[in-house]
Protein backbone atom coordinates (compact mmCIF):
# COMPACT_ATOMS: atom_id res chain seq x y z
CA UNK A 1 0.00 0.00 0.00
CA UNK A 2 1.33 3.59 -0.94
CA UNK A 3 1.30 6.19 1.38
CA UNK A 4 2.12 9.77 -0.02
CA UNK A 5 2.47 12.95 2.36
CA UNK A 6 3.59 16.29 1.09
CA UNK A 7 4.76 18.68 3.82
CA UNK A 8 5.41 22.12 2.27
CA UNK A 9 7.14 23.26 5.17
CA UNK A 10 7.45 26.74 5.56
CA UNK A 11 6.73 28.24 2.08
CA UNK A 12 3.77 30.90 2.28
CA UNK A 13 1.21 30.16 0.67
CA UNK A 14 -2.45 32.04 0.58
CA UNK A 15 -5.60 30.08 1.81
CA UNK A 16 -6.58 30.32 -1.44
CA UNK A 17 -3.39 28.88 -2.99
CA UNK A 18 -3.51 25.87 -0.19
CA UNK A 19 -7.09 25.11 -0.96
CA UNK A 20 -5.96 25.33 -5.08
CA UNK A 21 -3.12 22.74 -4.21
CA UNK A 22 -5.27 20.23 -1.85
CA UNK A 23 -7.65 20.27 -4.71
CA UNK A 24 -5.11 19.65 -7.66
CA UNK A 25 -3.79 16.44 -5.53
CA UNK A 26 -7.06 15.19 -4.62
CA UNK A 27 -7.94 15.09 -8.34
CA UNK A 28 -4.84 13.40 -9.28
CA UNK A 29 -4.74 10.94 -6.54
CA UNK A 30 -8.57 9.92 -7.83
CA UNK A 31 -7.52 10.23 -11.10
CA UNK A 32 -4.99 7.59 -11.41
CA UNK A 33 -7.06 5.41 -9.17
CA UNK A 34 -9.63 5.33 -12.08
CA UNK A 35 -7.26 4.36 -14.20
CA UNK A 36 -6.19 1.41 -12.55
CA UNK A 37 -9.84 0.04 -13.19
CA UNK A 38 -10.64 -1.42 -9.79
CA UNK A 39 -14.27 -3.49 -10.04
CA UNK A 40 -14.80 -2.64 -6.33
CA UNK A 41 -15.87 0.47 -4.92
CA UNK A 42 -13.51 2.48 -2.76
CA UNK A 43 -14.44 4.72 0.55
CA UNK A 44 -13.38 8.28 0.23
CA UNK A 45 -12.42 10.71 3.01
CA UNK A 46 -11.17 14.11 2.36
CA UNK A 47 -10.48 15.48 6.11
CA UNK A 48 -11.02 18.89 6.95
CA UNK A 49 -8.69 18.99 9.96
CA UNK A 50 -5.84 18.45 7.79
CA UNK A 51 -5.59 18.38 3.70
CA UNK A 52 -5.32 15.49 2.29
CA UNK A 53 -7.48 12.24 1.24
CA UNK A 54 -8.15 8.88 2.39
CA UNK A 55 -9.10 5.39 -0.35
CA UNK A 56 -10.04 2.44 1.30
CA UNK A 57 -12.53 -0.27 0.70
CA UNK A 58 -14.59 -0.28 3.36
CA UNK A 59 -15.80 2.46 6.15
CA UNK A 60 -14.08 0.58 8.95
CA UNK A 61 -10.75 0.70 6.94
CA UNK A 62 -11.46 4.74 6.74
CA UNK A 63 -12.09 4.91 10.04
CA UNK A 64 -9.16 3.16 11.71
CA UNK A 65 -6.45 4.48 8.84
CA UNK A 66 -7.86 8.01 9.63
CA UNK A 67 -7.47 7.70 13.65
CA UNK A 68 -3.53 6.40 12.98
CA UNK A 69 -2.74 8.73 10.88
CA UNK A 70 -4.26 11.60 12.84
CA UNK A 71 -2.77 10.10 15.61
CA UNK A 72 0.83 10.43 13.51
CA UNK A 73 -0.17 13.95 12.44
CA UNK A 74 -0.50 15.00 15.90
CA UNK A 75 2.64 13.76 17.52
CA UNK A 76 4.25 16.33 14.74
Amino acid sequence: MARFVIDTGDIDMSKEDVMEMQSDLQKVTLGYIAKLGYEKPFVTRFPREWYGIFLRGGLDDIAGIEQQIGKQIASF
